[in-house]
């Protein structure tokens, strides 16, 4: 997503203060997304998983890398090539369906360029569908000065599992608007920004007052059932005074 394209999510999002992007962006270093394998190398895939990729931030520019968690030129690789099936489980955040014939085996993804991105070995296993998250609260808030920054924070009843890679925040609806990456403790942040950083194409800012729900993304491309809707809080952003 280009700086124009987040000062506009921004924007709408936090109403006035929301161009203070504008006036950042000029000062910020060069950043862009890049498409990240989530998976690790050699994973088993049980049979509701597959490969995850991620658009990921990072500092730098590249010219041989499109930033999409969506590449419709990979391909698997079994005993044939094939187009794998791609279901968004959120904006920037994707699984690539390992399929196979016969007995399950290793599986490989290819980018357009026929280059390896990710070996995994393909299982006809289903393993129990993670527990949803139990949430205390949900909460937005935001600091506003030169460089602005704004974040959702989940607030859970116990630690999340360990084989969660990533919270989805997503809409009564169950439409995914922003997810973010898991760590310790019982407070997760699946949306969080500060203006000097790109956002996966599609990411939107839940409103506050709307009724928001969470689940669990595994790095092998699995999700949990989704936390009981909750009202999202918050106070609105005052206009920033530079």
């Amino acid at each position: 997503m280009t700086r124009a394209l987040l000062a506009t999510v921004m924007f709408v999002a936090l109403g006035p203060a929301g161009v203070a992007s504008q006036v950042a962006s000029a000062d910020c270093a060069a950043t862009e997304l890049q498409t990240t394998v989530v998976t690790p190398q050699d994973a088993e895939i049980p049979s509701d998983g597959g490969i995850l990729v991620a658009a990921t931030f990072r500092t730098g520019v590249r010219k041989d890398n499109d930033g999409e968690a969506v590449r419709p030129g990979w391909r698997l690789r079994g005993k044939k090539l094939t187009a794998p099936k791609i279901d968004v489980l959120a904006p920037g955040l994707a699984v690539y369906r390992v399929t196979f014939d016969g007995k399950a085996g290793p599986v490989e993804l290819e980018d357009e360029d026929h280059k390896v991105v990710a070996k995994v070995i393909g299982s006809k296993a289903k393993l129990a569908q993670l527990a949803a998250p139990d949430l205390k609260k949900v909460s937005f808030s935001a600091q506003m000065s030169r460089h602005s920054s704004q974040r959702i924070q989940a607030t859970l009843v116990a630690d999340a599992p360990p084989e969660a890679y990533a919270l989805v925040i997503a809409d009564a609806k169950g439409t995914a608007k922003s997810w973010g990456l898991v760590s310790k403790g019982l407070v997760q942040y699946p949306y969080s920004h500060n203006d000097c950083e790109m956002l996966p194409n599609g990411t939107t800012v839940a409103a506050i007052g709307s009724m928001v729900t969470v689940y669990w993304v595994t790095a092998d491309g699995r999700r949990s059932a989704a936390s009981k809707p909750i009202k999202l809080t918050g106070q609105a952003v005052k206009p920033n005074p530079y």
